[in-house]
């Protein structure tokens, strides 16, 4: 048991934002429709959120016509 806590512990991820590596025990989560990302913190995860906000807002399938 305690071996299966240590090597998760020691499993790192880039964070989707800044591409630091992190531990995925301490990455924050957030699930999109096909895919799941990782962020190393709040501030990173709210940049990502209004990049992808922005993105989506531009985009011509939902712009009004």
């Amino acid at each position: 048991m305690a071996l299966d806590q240590q090597s998760a512990s020691l499993e790192r991820i880039r964070c989707e934002v800044c591409q630091v590596d992190i531990p995925l025990s301490e990455a924050v989560v957030a699930e999109a429709t096909d895919y799941v990302v990782y962020f190393c913190g709040l501030d990173c995860y709210d940049r990502w959120r209004h990049q992808r906000e922005a993105l989506l807002s531009d985009s011509p399938a939902t712009s009004p016509r």
